[in-house]
């Protein structure tokens, strides 16, 4: 079973999002079972989940305290990859999640903000020995800002995926019956970003 945590200390850089797209994509992609563990109280994860109607990506709720019962949980029934979807600011939770994964993922928006609260992230990754990737999300069109924000996360010294997730309404969209990006619009620029998003991390977890 292989466990990733998407961690940010700063709000609002798409962690809910990517986790949920990419659950269903890894199930598409026949990776077996996928379970989510919503560690963030909005829960965004969860009424996702409760809209969706499926039985799959499993949904488990964890705190700080119960996380690691709830990866054990997970392994007991047989899944084989779990996304953890945390808290934005607090810290105790991160790490919590960072301890028992095998690859954090980090998103991060291309804006000067979004870049200089990274390095708090990667602080935590760097704390519990896990690695960690960035994924650049929220790109903007028709602007040199998403390459000149690759070029600086580089120097933090941990990968940075090479495909830039744009900021696209599809992948709000999709959200409001349950669905992922490449459920609702399978041939779209958004679903393909997803897609293709996903086989590096995959690259990197091996």
């Amino acid at each position: 079973m292989k466990i990733l945590s998407l961690l940010a200390q700063k709000g609002g850089v798409g962690k809910s999002t990517l986790t949920l797209h990419w659950a269903v994509e890894a199930h598409r992609q026949h990776y077996g079972q996928v379970a989510v563990i919503d560690m963030d109280l909005q829960a965004s994860a969860t009424k996702w989940y409760e809209r969706r109607g499926q039985d799959f990506p499993l949904l488990l709720r964890a705190d700080k305290s119960n996380v690691t019962e709830a990866v054990e949980a997970c392994r007991a029934s047989g899944v084989n990859l779990v996304f953890i979807d945390t808290m934005p600011r607090v810290e105790e939770s991160s790490v919590a999640a960072a301890r028992v994964a095998d690859l954090s993922v980090i998103p991060c928006g291309p804006s000067v903000l979004d870049i200089e609260a990274i390095m708090h992230t990667i602080a935590i990754t760097n704390s519990v020995k896990t690695p960690g990737v960035i994924v650049i999300n929220q790109g903007r069109h028709s602007s040199g800002i998403n390459d000149k924000a690759k070029a600086v996360l580089q120097q933090y010294g941990i990968p940075v995926c090479p495909v830039t997730i744009m900021r696209r309404a599809a992948l709000e969209d999709a959200f409001i019956d349950g669905r992922a990006v490449t459920e609702l619009r399978p041939n779209s620029k958004a679903a393909r970003e997803i897609t293709a998003s996903w086989k590096w991390i995959v690259n990197q977890l091996q």
